[in-house]
């Protein structure tokens, strides 16, 4: 009887246990080894340091190549493309986002009773319809998308303590970045509310937990830091001996800091499951290592994000799995834990991650496939160790397949070493993998397999348009202007259907950056330094761009010739000599509305490089012919 007792009393115990809570901390553009758990030498991460050593570090734990499918699959339970069929990122003022009939993991837990609140970036549309209230959030305070989405003169494209990048032109460009509060703007955010970003947010937080520590609760805090621009707090900036983007990624763990000591001291670490992570891969700012590529890439480097899980006397301390896991396990993983309902009527590409949380022996694995999405073009499939990269990007250079690359990543997780040739039948195996979402969500285009977008007929700014100049601004000369400068897309060379040479002198040492860049994923140009050789890239479609890029890295002073003639030739030149050359499927077809931009890239590349970072050097001489 006493044994019966004994039973029936544990067993009342477990069912009437507090249902946990749940924290998942999202950094923006973080690098893999920006961290002290995952190799970091350069940035001090103490918090993150004894958050790994407590808890379970997940080292195949993937994103999306761009924040907004990241975040789509992390609300959604569901592969990015599934929920979210776009090519890049959404956009201020957009007529789509996520449909309201997705069902997120916040809805799924407010169906438990839980109280839920996004403190932070938000970036799956800007309208009523698809604002975090009307998608499950109890409270939403943040930004309704990055940081860098706004007036230039707003400071939405200079780092901390750079000048502000001259703008021309007279077209409306983006309306002011607006800080939220459940729909209603709070106020229009300038260059000390950039800085003030992360200490406000982990404010908020730290007052959600404090108030609804009697409740079980569910908070996203997505951070808009370390997203360019660049913008460390008061506190933190000038601390750090390696710079700005340094101090930012330390004031993040300070954050973490903060938040992990709210629940110890509210007695909800015992019952509080949180997840650290990153929306995708760093940029080059960041260190990537051991991993290749970095943001906007489907190489390791672009989607395999630093992630740590952490709940004291649940997930063994001190740990790690190399498990395949994602963003899209969030949503099962919580309802399982919650003992809530899975959406109805939908397929979800998540597990319920709960064993390889736990490092359960003989644990079934919650995923032997991965793909690996950039928008709507599948790029690459991992089965077990095995990685099959058939494509980068939205398009192949001259809108051509690429040859399929075979790479094994437990032996070489830095994608070295192509082994398709000694390894034929492991291609053929992946390559039926790849034919099989022809079925369900696209190879090339939108799948039968993908859900619909969410759509408005008449989009409106959060925040109205400044009122513009209706008079056309005075001419300006290109070679008057220097890098960090942006014309307006009216005010940028006029380029749609005809030839064009680009030339201008360069001194650098850096070994990547743009020159110059003028469109985005529909159409454009760019001219760049990757692995310190020059590049000259037109896009004429979304799914066609070209690429000629000279044989051997340079140094010194450059001058530089980019033309695509009438025949649709592009030539590159390099001191006066031909260095390069290939055929474009066409003349660039319509004037981008993207920027014009001198030393950087605003907004979507044009190809497949990182564009955030400022050129180190000098630009000079800069001239755009368009025309024969």
């Amino acid at each position: 009887m006493k044994k019966l007792t004994l039973t029936l009393t544990l067993l009342c115990g477990i069912a009437h246990a507090a249902p946990p809570n749940f924290v998942v901390i999202n950094i923006d553009d973080l690098g893999y080894a920006d961290i002290g758990p995952f190799g970091s030498k350069l940035n001090r991460t103490p918090h993150l340091d004894r958050m790994a050593t407590e808890g379970r570090k997940l080292t195949s734990f993937y994103a999306a190549p761009v924040c907004s499918p990241s975040r789509a699959a992390l609300m959604t339970g569901s592969y990015a493309k599934r929920a979210l069929p776009i090519p890049h990122v959404l956009f201020p003022v957009g007529a789509t986002g996520l449909a309201p009939g997705e069902v997120t993991v916040a809805e799924v837990l407010k169906e438990k009773g839980y109280a839920t609140a996004i403190i932070g970036k938000w970036h799956l549309g800007d309208q009523p319809e698809f604002l975090p209230n009307a998608q499950g959030f109890d409270l939403h305070f943040g930004l309704p998308y990055s940081n860098d989405m706004g007036p230039v003169g707003d400071g939405v494209r200079s780092d901390l303590g750079k000048p502000l990048p001259a703008v021309r032109g007279t077209g409306k460009g983006q309306p002011p970045l607006a800080l939220l509060r459940n729909g209603k703007v709070e106020k229009r955010v300038m260059p000390d509310d950039q800085q003030s970003l992360v200490e406000i947010y982990t404010d908020e937080a730290v007052k959600f937990i404090r108030e609804k520590k009697d409740k079980p609760f569910f908070l996203y805090l997505p951070h808009n830091a370390v997203h360019f621009p660049i913008y460390p707090g008061t506190k933190w900036a000038g601390k750090s001996p390696h710079g700005i983007y340094s101090d930012w990624v330390e004031e993040t763990d300070g954050s973490v800091g903060r938040v992990l000591d709210a629940l110890r001291e509210n007695g909800l670490d015992k019952n509080t499951l949180v997840i650290f992570t990153s929306d995708n891969g760093g940029t080059g700012r960041s260190l990537n290592t051991p991993l290749r590529g970095h943001k906007g890439s489907t190489w390791e480097g672009g989607m395999r994000v630093p992630t740590i899980a952490w709940w004291p006397g649940k997930i063994p301390a001190g740990t790690q799995s190399d498990a395949i896991t994602s963003m899209f396990d969030v949503l099962p993983t919580f309802a399982a834990l919650a003992e809530a309902k899975l959406p109805a009527g939908r397929k979800l590409d998540g597990a319920n991650i709960w064993p390889q949380l736990t490092g359960e022996a003989n644990a079934k694995a919650a995923h032997e496939t991965f793909y690996y999405y950039f928008g709507l073009r599948l790029n690459a499939v991992r089965h077990g160790d095995w990685k099959l990269q058939i494509a980068m990007g939205n398009a192949a250079p001259a809108g051509k397949e690429a040859e399929p690359k075979l790479f094994n990543l437990r032996d070489d997780i830095g994608e070295e070493k192509d082994v398709a040739a000694q390894h034929p039948e492991v291609v053929a195996r992946l390559q039926k993998l790849v034919d099989a979402q022809k079925d369900d969500l696209g190879i090339n285009d939108i799948g039968p397999g993908c859900r619909a977008l969410g759509r408005v007929a008449n989009p409106q700014p959060l925040i109205p348009f400044d009122n513009l100049p209706e008079t056309p601004a005075a001419p300006l000369k290109l070679d008057k202007l220097k890098i960090g400068d942006v014309l307006t897309s009216e005010n940028a060379p006029q380029i749609a259907g005809i030839a064009l040479t680009v030339t201008c002198a360069v001194e650098t040492a850096a070994p990547d950056g743009v020159i110059v860049a003028q469109g985005g994923i529909a159409a454009g140009y760019a001219l760049i330094i990757k692995a310190g050789r020059v590049a000259w890239l037109v896009r004429t479609s979304r799914t066609e761009v070209t690429t000629v890029t000279g044989p051997q890295p340079v140094a010194g002073p450059l001058r530089l010739e980019a033309r695509l003639l009438p025949d649709k030739t592009m030539i590159l030149s390099i001191n006066g000599q031909p260095v390069a050359n290939g055929k474009a499927p066409g003349l660039i077809p319509s004037q981008p509305a993207e920027e014009f931009c001198i030393g950087f890239d605003s907004k979507m590349p044009v190809g497949d490089y990182d564009g955030a970072k400022m050129l180190d050097g000098t630009i000079s001489d800069l001239r755009v012919l368009a025309g024969e």
